[in-house]
């Protein structure tokens, strides 16, 4: 979360793609056939995704930047990090001891 590109999981690694028009498409790979490429350019709209015809590609590559925004913490208070850390550690299980006696904590 501090660094979230110092080590991108595989299913959340984005790809960038250089297309033969000189344009740039740079997002996660949603579906591929063997003749398009669905790409996701933005998380945050994801119905409304790229497709790539193969044809046009002439370069594919990892992209080093994680799809997770630099910062992303800055803007949450300590006890939103905290409760986010909890909920990470536990795995999503509001019944985890992490989550007991927190009077008055909605998680």
């Amino acid at each position: 979360m501090l660094e979230p590109s110092l080590k991108i999981n595989e299913k959340f690694q984005s790809y960038v793609f250089s297309l033969d028009s000189g344009k740039t498409i740079t997002g996660l790979i949603v579906e591929e056939t063997s003749d398009t490429v669905k790409v996701l350019s933005n998380p945050l709209a994801p119905d409304l995704p790229t497709m790539i015809a193969v044809s046009e590609i002439e370069a594919r590559k990892k992209s080093d930047v994680s799809i997770m925004p630099q910062g992303v913490l800055n803007r949450l208070t300590q006890e939103e990090i905290m409760d986010l850390i909890a909920y990470v550690y536990s795995k999503g299980n509001k019944e985890h001891a992490l989550f007991k006696g927190h009077a008055g904590h909605n998680h």
